[in-house]
């Protein structure tokens, strides 16, 4: 049996780590809601990309450059990602496409030589994840091209969406993701995402949340509302729709998730999830249950410590 001492001790810690929760969750609610709507006016049309599908490359501009970025330790493939990788030869094959795998090895290289400012808080991250993360957006912006996650496979070819200045895939239930992007070299959005990202490099309590807001979906999804938000203010209108005028298209979940329409596939990954991201899936799933929980431990927290207090 624990001491009353250590029990108490351990009880309230709980109850901190639950605040904590109630403050991550309605922050992020707060956060992206205000945001969906804006992103859901540059949501991409199926029509559209249907339409450019039938028409050839050389009818409209290409702005983003045919090249295919991914992110791996070595060059050794991992067999659960190979159909993956494979995939996106098949349909985006070498000869029209430049393919780039970049590993350690080769990241490092391109840092030090380029954006050697950056080395420290690279170097800093206390997750490998958060690593991958920065590189994707230093690639992008130094090259253009298109970045896809080991896990992403490709059902079709990405050409019909050269033509934007930068896209994303529009995740649920808020925001976007970061494991397939594209970008025109140079591009200012990615400029701002990769100077924002010394500024956002703090612990957050635990893996999962420090990630998603340091350099993950969370990072980028309020980068690009804050950048479309200018880009309305400047041009005094709303901001045009996800055609290939707007300064972002979002790919909506029948072009990006599973449909028959999207022109990705995506395979087992999130390697680096943990433990807090079951917690904070069952209070996304439980608010209820969450809310009560934090009740019943801040009332024990109430009566033990009024108990101590009547004893002495």
């Amino acid at each position: 049996m624990l001491p009353r001492n250590s029990f108490k001790s351990r009880l309230i810690l709980l109850l901190l780590f639950l605040i904590s929760l109630v403050y991550l969750s309605v922050s992020l609610i707060c956060n992206f809601e205000t945001g969906e709507t804006l992103l859901e006016r540059h949501f991409v049309l199926i029509k559209d990309t249907q339409e450019t599908n039938n028409i050839p490359s050389t009818i409209y501009t290409e702005r983003i450059p045919r090249v295919i970025h991914q992110i791996y330790k070595n060059d050794t493939i991992p067999e659960k990602w190979s159909a993956a990788y494979q995939s996106c030869m098949d349909q985006n094959p070498p000869g029209n496409w430049t393919h780039i795998l970049w590993t350690d090895d080769k990241a490092r290289n391109f840092i030090t030589n380029f954006y050697s400012w950056f080395l420290p808080v690279y170097d800093s991250y206390p997750y490998d994840v958060q690593r991958f993360d920065a590189l994707r957006y230093l690639l992008l912006y130094h090259f253009g091209g298109i970045y896809l996650d080991m896990d992403v496979g490709c059902k079709k070819d990405l050409s019909a969406l050269l033509r934007h200045h930068a896209f994303f895939g529009k995740t649920s239930p808020y925001g976007v993701s970061n494991d397939v992007m594209g970008s025109e070299k140079g591009y200012e959005l990615f400029r701002l995402l990769v100077l924002s990202l010394e500024a956002e490099n703090h612990y957050r309590g635990t893996k999962y949340p420090t990630v998603m807001m340091s350099t993950g979906p969370m990072f980028v999804t309020r980068v690009l509302v804050k950048f479309l938000r200018k880009k309305s203010r400047e041009t005094f209108e709303k901001v045009p729709s996800g055609g290939e005028d707007s300064p972002v298209a979002i790919l909506p979940p029948e072009l990006y998730g599973m449909s028959p329409v999207s022109y990705f596939e995506h395979y087992p990954g999130s390697s680096w999830h943990g433990w807090d991201v079951w917690v904070l899936g069952q209070i996304s799933s439980r608010p209820g249950l969450f809310v009560f929980s934090v009740f019943v431990t801040f009332a024990g927290v109430l009566y033990f410590l009024k108990g101590r207090r009547t004893r002495g």
